[in-house]
């Protein structure tokens, strides 16, 4: 469910993303920022990888958000919740652990991108709500 917007990709309320680009620019994985528009951006990491990343603004971001997103913009291997005021359901948070792309508020997916597998990455409510039910 869009927090601002009806229509997809329920990109930033402000269309700002000044943060988001000069937190990836000062990230000492993070080699290149590539902004294709509507918060879809193409990261480079010091090892050559390439993250296809959307941030978005939907007030409550579930599995069908998520078929939407890579319908629409292909696949994507991390989604970024991009305000406080939205989410995510943790059965979408599984769900795309399990397709191995990660869903993260932008503080998360920092840390994530010093794993060797960011989408396995859990903050300390996620890992207590996956574990609590089987998950880990």
């Amino acid at each position: 469910m869009p927090a601002h917007s009806e229509d997809f990709p329920w990109p930033s309320y402000y269309r700002n993303y000044n943060f988001f680009e000069s937190r990836m620019r000062a990230h000492n994985k993070i080699t290149d920022v590539e902004a294709s528009g509507d918060g879809f951006y193409v990261l480079t990491t010091t090892a050559g990888d390439t993250i296809r990343v959307f941030i978005c603004e939907c007030y409550s971001f579930g599995v069908a958000e998520y078929h939407e997103a890579n319908e629409k913009l292909g696949k994507l291997n991390a989604i970024i919740i991009n305000s406080n005021w939205c989410g995510y359901s943790y059965e979408c948070k599984k769900h795309c652990r399990d397709d191995e792309v990660g869903l993260f508020d932008i503080r998360d997916f920092m840390a994530a991108l010093n794993c060797d597998a960011p989408w396995n990455y859990l903050n300390e409510s996620d890992k207590e709500y996956f574990q609590q039910n089987g998950w880990l």
